[in-house]
């Protein structure tokens, strides 16, 4: 049986199991009939209060958000067992980010890769791309064709209807298995009312416009009910320019005059629709369908003849890329069955079709070079399933387990052209050779965790998971050598521990093993790199990644004070890492993965927030990180900041009518970093950026009220680039304004 077969098999049995048990519950809630009518009041008086508390928003500080994604179950960040972080809606609305990756420099431990509206990624302890897992409600949106420091765009998902976003930092392999070795994103979308007698429609509708990229952005959303029948459309459309970086020197580098970056723009849209069913109180059914589309959006590049004439210029852009995927989702919490109590099951399909190219000029003296030039077109199918029950036993236990499963279907084909001109007539080599072959992506992993109420002040959270991975290539045509297949499987846990000092101060030991198999691109891609740097050769003998991690914290809650700092410790064995072999292959060094045998990221992350009664608020947060190639020390080892301080201070008006806020960020230095024959320099140096912000609501007390926001960007006009674009130089945008516009109906 064919390995496509197998996965739609899988599909269809979890559809199965949510059929039979959404018949069943239909069954038992006949004899619930009676309370509905209370249950649709408590829930409308649950809503009237959540409204009462968006009113006093402002006394809302980091510990009280409620996070789900570490435990599987609702915890405050206070009693969340992982370090986590919450970007709540109020942020993002007012924020209006491209994506969720702009705001992660803001947070504790967490950073950000690449540039303009599209392409941000993020980056956690150091560690980012496939180290990462990028997740939508739960559900992965991450894929194995991804290359490896290049994870899945978080702009896939469409930030305006976004509830929230919760930050794991550190491994999640337990719950989420592979990839999710350096952290989690979960990307949590609003759902609508299901709960409101008769029918209701609300909605919102905004605008935003940024001037460096000359930016315009509408979106709308509505959602309502009819009785227990829930929906929700959202969508936008954009259309980004490439920004301008403002004159200034960082390092080596000067630029004369405010410079254009090139590539950094993006025209795209999604359109996101979902339907749900509430059969009782606890019993629901739903459905959502995504549709994302870009077109031209580039990694950015500025011409070197503007900072330093003579080196490469390197292009790499993706015309087209679109994004479809289908959720079918039951959740009954309250199954009263003798192994659970709980039970949500999901299937989905995922595709993810995307054209690349990249053009590279080497020039040798004027007039004469190389133009390597290679056309990509990347087709993932991806079909999956998750089964997570819960069970309460003896009411100091509660039993999470489960399995989940996914199958990633590759197809791939490549245009390379290579062209040495300047000799006479030009010398031209090209071939439709892949890069990576056409091949299959598996993944199965079974997992359980209990969460043990100790004593009073304590508690234990313990969890195993055993994972299996495999891939496989296919008959491609261009590529003759043989068919390959690799597993890998490992057992993986964690244990986590919270101690209530007192009612006021928590501490909190994290210990966790993480693990990763190396994806398609890891291990079968064999050509020119994608920056056009090198020539890297494919190695099938790639072991998985394996880490341990261990997090040792402290949390005090005061009124409207909180403080957090943790300590963590990283140690990745057998990672993953594209080293030079000593070769040539014509006139580009060669490169392979290997397997280092140590890398240790390590360090230090406060956070701490100080709301007063009359409005005035100040969060902070400092991060310190570390890294090393044990194996080697001579070879650097370094993939974020050294250290980072933010400071916010913000004034809300009591009634919530307007607020003022300034936020200013400062990155260190650092000189632990190889950056090749970069121009930047040794050391990547060290920026100050600072932003001033603004909000007013309009009509608040009408049945169309509306904000207003005006946000100042890099105030000063600092020329800087964050750590992760800053050997590859593409700098941050000038100074700008960012306008919003929303009114809600």
């Amino acid at each position: 049986m064919s390995m496509n077969k197998v996965s739609r098999l899988f599909l269809i049995a979890a559809l199965f199991v949510s059929v039979v048990i959404f018949c069943g519950s239909v069954y038992a809630s006949q004899g619930d009939q009676a309370t509905n009518k209370e249950s649709r009041t408590a829930a409308k008086k649950k809503k009237e209060k959540k409204a009462e508390g968006e009113k006093k928003a402002q006394e809302v500080i980091i510990h009280k958000e409620i996070v789900v994604t570490a435990t599987r179950t609702e915890k405050t960040v206070f009693d969340s067992p992982k370090p986590v972080a919450v970007i709540g809606q109020t942020k993002l609305e007012e924020r209006a980010p491209n994506n969720v990756a702009e705001l992660l420099p803001e947070l504790p431990g967490t950073d950000i890769v690449g540039i303009g509206a599209n392409q941000s990624r993020p980056v956690i302890r150091g560690l980012r791309g496939q180290r990462i897992l990028l997740l939508s409600d739960g559900i992965r949106l991450s894929n194995s064709r991804r290359t490896q420091s290049f994870g899945e765009i978080p702009a896939i998902a469409d930030v305006t209807g976004m509830e929230r976003v919760e930050v794991v930092r550190g491994p999640a392999s337990v719950l989420y298995g592979s990839e999710a070795i350096g952290g989690v994103l979960n990307l949590i979308y609003r759902v609508p009312d299901y709960f409101q007698q008769g029918t209701n429609v609300s909605g919102n509708i905004g605008y935003r416009f940024s001037s460096a990229d000359t930016q315009h952005k509408g979106f709308l959303n509505i959602n309502g009910n009819v009785e227990n029948f829930g929906f929700m459309v959202n969508g936008f459309y954009r259309n980004a320019q490439g920004y301008t970086a403002p004159a200034g020197s960082f390092g080596n580098i000067t630029l004369a005059k405010d410079t254009p970056v090139l590539d950094s723009g993006v025209q795209d849209q999604n359109f996101n629709i979902f339907l749900g069913l509430r059969i009782s109180q606890d019993n629901n059914i739903s459905i959502r369908y995504e549709d994302y589309r870009s077109r031209d959006a580039g990694f950015g590049y500025i011409d070197p003849a503007e900072y330093s004439p003579g080196d490469p210029t390197i292009q790499m852009v993706y015309p087209d890329q679109k994004m479809q995927k289908l959720t079918l989702k039951y959740e009954n919490r309250a199954l009263q069955f003798a192994l659970a109590d709980g039970i949500s099951v999901t299937g989905y399909y995922l595709n993810n079709n995307r054209l690349f190219n990249t053009n590279i000029t080497i020039p040798l003296f004027p007039g004469a070079g190389i133009a390597i030039n290679s056309e990509n077109m990347t087709d993932v199918d991806t079909y999956g399933t998750r089964l997570e029950l819960t069970k309460v036993l003896f009411n100091k236990h509660v039993l999470t387990y489960g399995f989940d499963y996914f199958q990633d279907n590759s197809v791939n084909t490549d245009t390379n052209t290579t062209e040495i001109f300047g000799f006479g007539p030009p010398m031209i080599q090209s071939d439709n050779i892949p890069k990576v072959p056409n091949a299959f992506f598996r993944s199965f992993g079974a997992f359980l965790q209990d969460d043990i109420s100790l004593f009073k002040r304590m508690s234990v959270i313990l969890g195993v998971r055993y994972q299996n991975v495999h891939a496989e290539t296919k008959e491609t045509e261009g590529i003759s050598d043989p068919l390959v297949k690799s597993t890998d499987s490992t057992f993986v846990g964690a244990a986590n521990f919270i101690f209530r000092i007192t009612d006021n101060l928590n501490t909190v030991l994290s210990l966790g093993r993480g693990f990763r198999s190396a994806n398609l691109p890891e291990r079968f891609f064999q050509g020119v790199t994608p920056d056009g740097a090198g020539y890297q050769i494919r190695n099938l003998d790639l072991k998985p990644e394996t880490s341990f991690n261990y997090d040792l914290g402290l949390r005090y809650r005061l009124g409207g004070f909180y403080i957090e700092g943790t300590y963590f410790r990283n140690l990745v064995s057998n990672g993953i890492q594209i080293e030079p072999t000593g070769e040539l292959f014509g006139r580009l060094k060669e490169y392979k993965n290997i397997n280092v045998e140590k890398l240790r990221i390590q360090g230090f992350e406060f956070a701490g927030q100080v709301s007063l009664d009359f409005g005035l608020s100040l969060y902070a947060n400092f991060s310190k990180l570390n890294s090393k190639n044990l194996s080697n020390p001579e070879l650097m080892y370094a993939d974020t900041y050294g250290s980072r301080l933010n400071l916010n201070l913000r004034y809300s008006h009591p009634s919530n009518l307007f607020f003022v806020e300034y936020h200013i960020r400062h990155n260190g230095e650092r000189k632990d970093v190889d950056l090749g024959t970069n121009p930047l320099g040794a050391i990547i140096p060290g920026f100050t950026v600072h932003s001033l912000r603004t909000g007013i609501t309009l009509f608040k007390n009408s049945a169309f009220p509306q904000q207003i926001g005006v946000t100042i960007q890099n105030l000063t006009d600092t020329l800087y680039a964050e750590f992760s674009n800053a050997s590859f130089f593409r700098p941050a945008p000038k100074r700008q304004v960012v306008l919003t516009w929303m009114a809600r109906f």
